[in-house]
């Protein structure tokens, strides 16, 4: 009776290795190798087009790329005045910012100051303006032109305190 349990298990164990060395799955299964770098592949050009008709069906309906190059305030060693759009004012920052990233992605130079810093303001605002624009006519026209566009938005003249 040993000597058939042990022919059996001298058997199950050459067909688990061949004598090549080589798994008997290895050998039967030699696609699957290639199946995960095609998957991958596929699905990256599949992200690639989605992503393409997204960004053109966009483009065609207006809205553009946001954009990132937005300049500061003037310098606090100019105290000449100057003129904004004051679109609304905030009493916390976050409010504020999420409002100027708003009109921001319409394609507006918007910005958020703090009140305290300039005179007329009320002090402890966070005010989102757009601008800043020259204190002269074509400043004032540019201004003019932008609170047409925006509902509740005024022109101020502002200076640093």
């Amino acid at each position: 009776m040993t000597d058939v349990s042990s022919a059996s298990r001298q058997e199950a164990e050459q067909t688990q290795t061949p004598a090549t060395g080589v798994s008997r799955w290895s050998v039967q299964a030699p696609g699957i190798d290639v199946f995960w770098p095609i998957l991958a592949a596929v699905l990256t050009a599949i992200v690639i087009i989605v992503a393409a008709i997204a960004h053109s069906s966009m483009t065609a309906v207006g809205v553009g790329t946001p954009r990132t190059d937005w300049a500061p305030l003037p310098a606090a060693a100019t105290d000449e005045p100057f003129v904004v759009v004051q679109v609304a004012s905030f009493p916390t920052r976050d409010e504020a910012h999420g409002e100027a990233r708003e009109l921001r992605q319409t394609g507006l130079d918007a910005g958020v100051l703090k009140s305290d810093r300039y005179a007329p303001m009320n002090a402890g605002w966070f005010v989102v303006y757009v601008g800043p624009f020259e204190d002269d006519a074509e400043g004032r026209a540019q201004a003019q032109a932008i609170t047409e566009e925006i509902d509740g938005s005024i022109v101020r003249t502002l200076q640093r305190r």
